[in-house]
Order: C-alpha cells, then sequence, then structure tokens
C-alpha cells in the first residue's frame, strides 16, 4: 500500500507540472497573437509620430470595454507626455458620449491611430453611436484584443493600451466664459478628464 501510495503522489506531481507548463504556453501563446498579426511592441520613447499632427489632424480612436461589451469613438483632443513619473495618454470624454460609461466602468482604454486611407471609416465612427448600432461592424473594422483583453483593431498602425490613473470632470466654474458658451451651444456634456499610464505600445 505504501508503494501504490508514493506512486499516487509522484503521478499527481507529474500531473500539476504538466499542467502548469501547459498554462505557460498559453500565455506565451496569447503573448505571441498579436506579434503573429504583425504587431511590434515599443517603448512609449519611440512613438515617432508629432502629438499635435495625431490628435488634432490624424485623429484617433478611443476604445474601453472588453469582448462582448465595448464601444469606441473617434477624438481629436488629448495629450502624451510624462506625469508621476509614468509615460501617459489623456483622453477627453464627454458625458453625452456612450464610451464615457464604458470609460468609468473599466480600468483601461486603448488609443489606436489609422492610416490617412482610413479617414472615411473614421468620420463614420465620429458620426455613428453605439447606443444606436455596432460602430464596428458599421465601419468594417476588425477588432482584436490584447493580452489584458482590451481592443483595438488590425486596420491601425499604432495602438497604444493605458491603465486609468486619474478621472475627473471639468469644473465648469473654473472654465474660461468663451468655453462655458462653447459647452451650452454645442449641447455636450461636459468632458471628463481621464490620464491613464501608458503600459503597452504597439506599432505595424
Amino acid at each position: 500500500m505504501h508503494i501504490f501510495g508514493t506512486m499516487k503522489r509522484i503521478i499527481t506531481v507529474i500531473l500539476a507540472l504538466a499542467m502548469a507548463m501547459s498554462c505557460g504556453n498559453n500565455r506565451k501563446a496569447s503573448g505571441d497573437a498579436l506579434a503573429a498579426k504583425a504587431w511590434q511592441e515599443i517603448a512609449p520613447t519611440e512613438v515617432d509620430l508629432n502629438p499635435v499632427q495625431m490628435i488634432d489632424r490624424d485623429w484617433l480612436e478611443v476604445s474601453a470595454g472588453m469582448e462582448g461589451n465595448m464601444n469606441l469613438m473617434t477624438i481629436s483632443w488629448g495629450t502624451i507626455g510624462e506625469l508621476w513619473g509614468k509615460p501617459v495618454f489623456t483622453v477627453f470624454v464627454s458625458t453625452s458620449r456612450y464610451t464615457h460609461k464604458f470609460m468609468e466602468e473599466n480600468d483601461y482604454f486603448t488609443v489606436t491611430h489609422f492610416p490617412e486611407s482610413m479617414r472615411d471609416k473614421l468620420s463614420y465612427l465620429g458620426r455613428a453611436s453605439g447606443r444606436d448600432e455596432d460602430k464596428v461592424a458599421g465601419a468594417g473594422l476588425t477588432v482584436e484584443f490584447t493580452d489584458l483583453g482590451n481592443p483595438i483593431y488590425a486596420e491601425a498602425d499604432l495602438a497604444i493600451e493605458c491603465k486609468k490613473l486619474y478621472g475627473q470632470q471639468f469644473d465648469a466654474s473654473l472654465m474660461p466664459e468663451e468655453q462655458r458658451q462653447w459647452y451650452e451651444r454645442s449641447g455636450l456634456g461636459i468632458h471628463y478628464m481621464y490620464i491613464g499610464e501608458i503600459v503597452h505600445v504597439w506599432k505595424k
């Protein structure tokens, strides 16, 4: 009986090691998934696009949520830089945008940049609302997910994954009069500022 007990323990240990190795291989495969799809991870300091051109002229998409429950929107406001010793990307999302809900409910968001040939699709994404339709399907985009489960797009040429550090709505009482009037005219809800630590950057 002692021999059988010993053998049973040995078999249990072997099975446990095999399962651990299998899980490790799965994690590696997941980590290599984006690289296999032509993405190359780079450091935040290696982003070589002019930030003003990238945000104001090219436009970007901000996305939040997980597979089956996510949304994205076009943005032309944002900043990229350094805060609290971390590389950060800051985005601004109006409370009237459907994406605001996803920004509030999730700990991460992604920012993606697209080539000029995608301009029409970005214009569509800026007009459409995820409340009414599947914007990803409508724009003909292909969603890919990072190891952390956050959405980026196969058609993009740059993807920045951020962990939320801070979020707060603008205080209208502290705004210049011109900006307060802009909100009144536009009918938009006052924007939230979301500062995200850049945890991953991929480029094509």
